[in-house]
C-alpha cells in the first residue's frame, strides 16, 4: 500500500512538472511572436506564465534554451507532417495535397509558435542559426527530393530542384505570415489556402497540368 501510495505521489508531482513545463512554453510562444526572440526577456515569459524565476530556472537554463527548445517542437511538428510521396502509387498529386494541408494545419493550430519561427531572423545567435538551418534544409531536402523522384517517374516536369525549391518554401512562408500577421483577427479557411497553394506552387510543375 506504502508502494501504491508513493507510485501516486511520484506520477501526480511528474504531472505537475509537466504541466508547469508546457506553460512555461505557451507562455514563451506568445511572448517571442509579440515581440521577437531579442526584444523579449526572461521577466517577460515569467510574468507571461504567472511563476517566479526560481521556478523558471528549474526548468530552463536560459532564454536561449527556452527559444530554442520551441524551434526544436516547431521542427518536429513540420516533421512529422510531411510524407515522402512516391509517384507510382495511385493519386500522387492528391498526396502531395495532403501535405501540404497537414503543413498548413500545422501552421494554424500553433499561430503563435510558426509567426515566431518564420519571423526570426539570422546573424544574431549562432544557436539559432543552426536550428533554422536545420529547419529550412530538412524542408529543402524533402522538396528537391521530390522534385527528383517526380521528374524520373514523368509526375513532374524537369527543373533546377534547388530554385525551385526555395521558391516553393519561400511563398509558403509569406502565405502563412500574411495570415498570421496581417489577417490575424480572421480564421483563414484552411482548406482554401492549401489548395490555393498547390495550384499557384505545385499544379503547374506536373506534366499533366
Amino acid at each position: 500500500m506504502k508502494l501504491a501510495t508513493a507510485d501516486g505521489r511520484s506520477r501526480r508531482a511528474e504531472q505537475k512538472r509537466s504541466e508547469r513545463r508546457e506553460a512555461i512554453l505557451s507562455a514563451a510562444e506568445r511572448i517571442f511572436s509579440q515581440h521577437g526572440y531579442h526584444a523579449a526577456s526572461i521577466s517577460d515569459v515569467i510574468d507571461a506564465a504567472g511563476i517566479s524565476r526560481g521556478t523558471f530556472y528549474i526548468y530552463f537554463d536560459s532564454k536561449d534554451a527556452l527559444f530554442l527548445q520551441l524551434i526544436e517542437r516547431f521542427i518536429g511538428l513540420m516533421t512529422d507532417a510531411l510524407v515522402v510521396v512516391d509517384p507510382k502509387k495511385p493519386e500522387p498529386a492528391r498526396r502531395i495535397l495532403e501535405n501540404v494541408q497537414r503543413v498548413v494545419d500545422v501552421a494554424f493550430d500553433h499561430p503563435d509558435l510558426t509567426m515566431m519561427v518564420l519571423r526570426e531572423s539570422r546573424g544574431l545567435n549562432a544557436d539559432v542559426d543552426a536550428k533554422l538551418d536545420r529547419l529550412y534544409g530538412f524542408l529543402r531536402e524533402m522538396v528537391e527530393g521530390a522534385l527528383v523522384n517526380g521528374a524520373k517517374s514523368g509526375l513532374t516536369r524537369r527543373v533546377n530542384e534547388a530554385v525551385v525549391a526555395t521558391a516553393l518554401i519561400g511563398a509558403f512562408k509569406e502565405a502563412f505570415l500574411h495570415q498570421l500577421v496581417t489577417e490575424r483577427t480572421r480564421s483563414p479557411d484552411r482548406q482554401t489556402l492549401a489548395s490555393s497553394l498547390f495550384e499557384f506552387g505545385i499544379r503547374g510543375l506536373l506534366v499533366s497540368g
